[in-house]
């Protein structure tokens, strides 16, 4: 406790996660990927990166794909514990302040997903931040989901987003943000990225918790 907030004299703010637990989650530095946002040792492209060539997409992360954060995502998004979503909305409405767009569009999850989890585990990090869900609709394929399969195998996803019959009237030269969860290959980003410039978006980028 410090002076100010003994002087002050108001409850103490109680945090969502313990200091040790929260240490355990790596924050991405500067010196990262400038397009994928891959922590690395300098801030040349990356080699996934150079590897998609002319489908490149510019991403931010906030943090590193550790142990930590796959326990994390374990309990929270596969196992469905909600209320694990307080822990990161503090951290990701730091890094959306730090971006710049016009539309927020988070990745949506499929039909199936929703009735078995329940939620979304994008919007569930959002706490009035305005978005707009509906903009991309996703096609059922029939298909396993994302974080069973392997690189190659997410490499070849069909385009799994269609857009929503309304979705020009918001898209239309606007700066629109992407947010995810994980960025693994990028692949999944990509295919929303095209959609989104369908509807007539002025530019896209992407910001995921992880990378």
């Amino acid at each position: 406790m410090t002076l100010t907030q003994f002087w002050r004299w108001q409850p103490l703010p109680v945090p969502v996660v313990c200091q040790r637990c929260e240490q355990q989650f790596e924050r991405i530095t500067e010196m990262h990927c400038p397009q994928c946002g891959r922590q690395q040792t300098n801030m040349t492209v990356c080699h996934d990166c150079e590897r998609w060539g002319e489908q490149n997409l510019r991403n931010h992360a906030v943090y590193t794909y550790n142990d930590a954060m796959k326990a994390y995502m374990q309990q929270y998004k596969f196992q469905g514990d909600y209320a694990l979503r307080q822990v990161m909305r503090e951290p990701l409405r730091q890094a959306l302040a730090q971006q710049t767009y016009d539309v927020l569009v988070p990745i949506p999850v499929n039909q199936e997903t929703w009735q078995t989890r329940g939620f979304n585990q994008v919007t569930g990090w959002l706490q009035n931040q305005p978005f707009h869900q509906a903009l991309l609709v996703t096609i059922d394929h029939k298909d396993q989901p994302q974080s069973a399969k392997t690189r190659q195998q997410r490499l070849r996803t069909q385009q799994p987003f269609s857009l929503a019959p309304n979705a020009a009237t918001v898209l239309k030269n606007k700066r629109v943000l992407l947010l995810d969860d994980v960025y693994t290959t990028g692949r999944t980003l990509r295919h929303a990225t095209a959609q989104i410039y369908l509807g007539g978006a002025k530019a896209v980028t992407s910001l995921t918790l992880a990378r």
